[in-house]
């Protein structure tokens, strides 16, 4: 008994995966257009056993076998294929183009005659209609938590690139000592530029107080001017005395030289950090998201936990 029922539900199985719904219809229909009402309503009774058809498409099967029997004098068996249509859409209306009026009008008289019972079909649909849009929405929401949660995981496991954008200052290149130099980033030639420069501005500043450290006091006759009982005017001025005037040409060859060399190593760096300007650089990181996690220890009283964070 139980090897006939698994090969009577085998059979039956095999015959639903060979019926293809869509083109099953176009049969149904094709011997309902022809006139062949009997083989019309056959084919679909039978195909409504074994295929699994959406509902739009029973509707229009149980619409074919209702018509093909009210056009071959059954109207009892057309009754019952219009009950079974509304059942599934109490609110289906027969198109009055392609349906006689007769027809409609057993149809109608179907409907008034179950109208209690398909108030009730009607509001299963509701129900079930509400229902699929809550586990339509619950998807939605589960779905969204798993994209969220997909997220932070990708977000967690992988790198995070960091762009700075610098803005930098034209006025800045023209600033001695490397500042230009140093604004671009290339510290090497910043620090050349600081020290030759400094060295260069020191020596002139020490050799103009070296030379002014050699000037004395000294008192001078004005050429030509004589006091009124016949004594020479004489004034009193600061100078280098003959005997270190040699001291003050060698100072004075180290402030120009020095401060020539200066101002040439200022305008070297000027023309250098102008040719190398960029108004902005835009520079990237990779950096990783810090992880956490959480470690559970024994503890003299009972297990402590406590979060880890690497970087």
């Amino acid at each position: 008994m139980k090897q006939a029922f698994a090969l009577i539900a085998l059979v039956s199985c095999l015959a639903q995966a060979q019926v293809v719904p869509e083109r099953e219809m176009e049969i149904v229909q094709s011997l309902y257009d022809t006139g062949k009402y009997a083989e019309a309503s056959k084919r679909a009774t039978e195909s409504l056993q074994v295929t699994n058809f959406s509902d739009p498409q029973r509707v229009k099967l149980h619409e074919l076998v209702g018509l093909s029997a009210f056009n071959l004098g059954d109207p009892k068996g057309a009754q019952a294929s219009f009950l079974q249509l509304l059942r599934i859409n109490p609110d289906y209306i027969l198109d009055p183009f392609a349906v006689p009026p007769p027809a409609i009008r057993v149809f109608d008289q179907v409907r008034r005659e179950n109208g209690d019972a398909l108030n009730l079909v009607r509001q299963q649909i509701a129900i079930r209609a509400e229902q699929d849009k809550r586990a339509a929405a619950e998807r939605e929401r589960l779905q969204a938590e798993q994209e969220e949660r997909r997220r932070k995981a990708e977000f967690l496991t992988s790198s995070v690139t960091v762009r700075t954008v610098e803005k930098r200052s034209m006025l800045l290149n023209f600033v001695p000592f490397g500042a230009g130099q140093f604004q671009q980033g290339r510290v090497g030639a910043g620090v050349a530029f600081a020290v030759t420069e400094g060295v260069m501005a020191i020596l002139s500043v020490v050799s103009f107080f070296a030379i002014e450290s050699l000037r004395e006091y000294v008192t001078l006759p004005w050429d030509g001017l004589l006091t009124s009982d016949g004594k020479p005017v004489t004034r009193t001025v600061r100078a280098v005395p003959l005997a270190r005037q040699g001291e003050r040409d060698v100072w004075s060859v180290l402030k120009y030289s020095t401060g020539a060399a200066f101002y040439a190593l200022w305008a070297v760096g000027i023309v250098d950090a102008v040719v190398r300007h960029e108004d902005e650089v835009v520079t990237e990181r990779k950096e990783t998201p810090p992880t956490a996690r959480l470690r559970f220890f024994p503890t003299p009283g009972g297990l402590g936990a406590g979060v880890t964070i690497g970087f």
